[in-house]
Protein backbone atom coordinates (compact mmCIF):
# COMPACT_ATOMS: atom_id res chain seq x y z
CA UNK A 1 0.00 0.00 0.00
CA UNK A 2 1.68 3.48 -1.08
CA UNK A 3 1.32 6.77 0.70
CA UNK A 4 -1.39 7.38 -2.21
CA UNK A 5 -3.40 4.70 -1.49
CA UNK A 6 -3.63 5.49 2.34
CA UNK A 7 -4.50 9.32 1.26
CA UNK A 8 -7.38 7.93 -1.24
CA UNK A 9 -8.51 5.81 1.78
CA UNK A 10 -8.63 8.83 4.29
CA UNK A 11 -10.63 10.97 1.38
CA UNK A 12 -13.40 8.71 1.06
CA UNK A 13 -13.64 8.01 4.71
CA UNK A 14 -13.74 11.65 5.29
CA UNK A 15 -16.57 12.25 3.05
CA UNK A 16 -18.65 9.62 3.62
CA UNK A 17 -18.57 11.17 7.28
CA UNK A 18 -18.84 14.41 6.40
CA UNK A 19 -21.88 13.64 3.88
CA UNK A 20 -23.90 10.59 5.15
CA UNK A 21 -26.16 12.58 7.37
CA UNK A 22 -26.82 14.43 3.87
CA UNK A 23 -27.67 11.38 2.24
CA UNK A 24 -29.62 10.16 4.87
CA UNK A 25 -31.65 13.71 5.55
CA UNK A 26 -32.18 13.73 1.53
CA UNK A 27 -33.29 10.09 0.93
CA UNK A 28 -35.94 10.52 3.80
CA UNK A 29 -37.38 13.65 2.62
CA UNK A 30 -37.63 11.84 -0.98
CA UNK A 31 -39.41 8.87 0.70
CA UNK A 32 -41.79 10.38 2.43
CA UNK A 33 -42.95 13.22 -0.72
CA UNK A 34 -43.18 9.95 -2.44
CA UNK A 35 -45.40 8.28 0.58
CA UNK A 36 -47.46 11.54 0.32
CA UNK A 37 -47.82 11.47 -3.23
CA UNK A 38 -49.38 7.75 -3.45
CA UNK A 39 -51.52 8.48 -0.33
CA UNK A 40 -52.98 11.43 -2.06
CA UNK A 41 -53.27 9.30 -5.32
CA UNK A 42 -55.05 6.51 -3.10
CA UNK A 43 -57.39 9.13 -1.56
CA UNK A 44 -58.27 10.66 -4.92
CA UNK A 45 -58.77 7.15 -6.38
CA UNK A 46 -61.48 6.71 -3.30
CA UNK A 47 -63.38 9.72 -3.54
CA UNK A 48 -63.85 8.98 -6.88
CA UNK A 49 -65.20 5.46 -6.93
CA UNK A 50 -67.71 6.75 -3.77
CA UNK A 51 -68.91 9.67 -5.89
CA UNK A 52 -70.12 6.86 -8.81
CA UNK A 53 -69.48 6.67 -12.24
CA UNK A 54 -68.15 9.77 -14.29
CA UNK A 55 -71.11 10.52 -17.28
CA UNK A 56 -70.09 10.82 -20.76
CA UNK A 57 -68.84 13.86 -22.44
CA UNK A 58 -71.24 15.61 -25.02
CA UNK A 59 -70.06 15.97 -28.55
CA UNK A 60 -69.05 20.25 -29.05
CA UNK A 61 -71.27 21.91 -30.88
CA UNK A 62 -69.21 24.54 -31.74
CA UNK A 63 -69.17 23.95 -35.37
CA UNK A 64 -71.31 25.12 -37.69
CA UNK A 65 -73.17 22.86 -39.65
Amino acid sequence: MTVNDALAAVVVATALRVFAPDVRTLTRRVLSAGVRVGAAGLLEDTTRSAAGPTPPLEPSRDEEV
